[in-house]
């Protein structure tokens, strides 16, 4: 009988086989599911710093953009008035290039070079 007791056992031991490993196919899909979770939260929070810093880059930019064009606006309007100052076209010139879009500091650095060395006009 021993072994007819071993025969009725064996159904509920392959059942509660069953429900472990139902439980630990339950356990993985929700560890799975939570590390899923966590990876998806990360990377929101991820782009949302991309954005941060992107959004920070593109101020940045247009605060440099405002700072040229306000260089360029004095830059010109110095050369316009050294060019009627000292009668030079070539400084007449050099603000209308600048206005265009030339450098700024090379231009006034040229522009500050001793007027012996530019075309000036000399009576």
């Amino acid at each position: 009988m021993a072994s007819g007791c071993a025969v009725l056992a064996a159904p509920g031991v392959e059942g509660a086989a069953s429900l472990a490993g139902t439980a630990g196919t339950t356990a993985t899909g929700y560890i799975s599911t939570q590390s899923s979770r966590e990876l998806n939260a990360a990377n929101v929070e991820l782009i949302r710093a991309q954005a941060q810093s992107q959004k920070a880059q593109a101020e940045e930019l247009r605060i440099k953009r405002e700072e040229l064009e306000d260089e360029r606006a004095a830059t010109v309007g110095i050369l316009r008035e050294m060019a009627l100052t000292r009668e030079d076209l070539t400084l007449a010139d050099l603000a209308i290039w600048v206005q265009a879009g030339g450098d700024p500091d090379y231009a006034m650095h040229y522009a500050l070079q001793d007027p012996a060395g530019t075309t000036a006009k000399k009576e």
